[in-house]
Parts: C-alpha cells; structure tokens; sequence
C-alpha cells in the first residue's frame, strides 16, 4: 500500500493511510474527552450513593420495621377473624389455629419494637412446633 501513490489509493486504503498518520492525535482527543466525562460524572456518582445509602438507612431503621412487623400482625388479625367466622370443617379450623397461634407468638415477640429508643434491645426468640 506504500508503494501506491495516492492518486491511485481507493477510499479504504486512503483512510487506512489517514488513520495511522493521525492515530497519536486521535488517541490523546479521545482520552482528554474521557477524563472530561469523569470529572464530570464523578460528582454526581458521589451524590447518588449518597442518596441511595440515605434511603436505605431510613426504610431499614429499627423504627419503621417495627411499624412494618407490627402492620404485617395487624393484617394476620384480620385474617384470623375472617377464619374463625367462615365455615369450614374442625380439622382445617385446627390447622388453621396453628397458624393463629404463631401469629401470637411473634407478637409477643415483637412486643414493642416500634417504640424502642436504642437498637440494642433483641426480639424474643420464637419457637415454632
């Protein structure tokens, strides 16, 4: 291809001939232009951990899972009145008590994680039959 001139060079080989003669060039605009883009994508990288880790600790705070736990409870109590007034044969009424009475076992559990001040304070352990 160095033998050509370039009179008589097609388009490929002209653009081949054009890229290893500006290569150097080519190579030192596209890494100025990256670091550009990290300077400036860098902050905001930053903030959005930020905000992430922000949201998390508050979903994830002692506090708020006690309301969650303590909503979840309230929903088992609804169902279990909806239970003990649907018909339904005694030996399902059993099983289903079963059920209640681990309900029951994890409120007392959970006692009053809602209103607890230091996150030192442990649930109860819960035995399940």
């Amino acid at each position: 291809m160095c033998d050509k001139r370039i009179e008589d060079m097609n388009t490929d080989e002209l653009l081949e001939l054009l890229v290893k003669a500006q290569r150097d060039k080519v190579e030192k605009m596209l890494n100025a232009q990256k670091e550009s883009i990290k300077e400036k994508i860098e902050p905001k990288k930053e903030k959005a951990e930020e905000a992430i880790k922000s949201m998390l600790s508050l979903v994830f705070s002692p506090g708020v899972q006690g309301h969650f736990v303590k909503a979840g409870i309230e929903f088992l109590s609804g169902v279990e009145e909806i239970i003990k007034n649907a018909p339904m044969p005694d030996s399902v009424r059993e099983n289903v008590c079963k059920a209640c009475d681990l309900k029951d076992k994890v409120k007392d559990a959970v006692g009053d994680i809602g209103k607890q001040k230091t996150k030192d304070k442990k649930m109860k352990k819960i035995e399940v039959e």
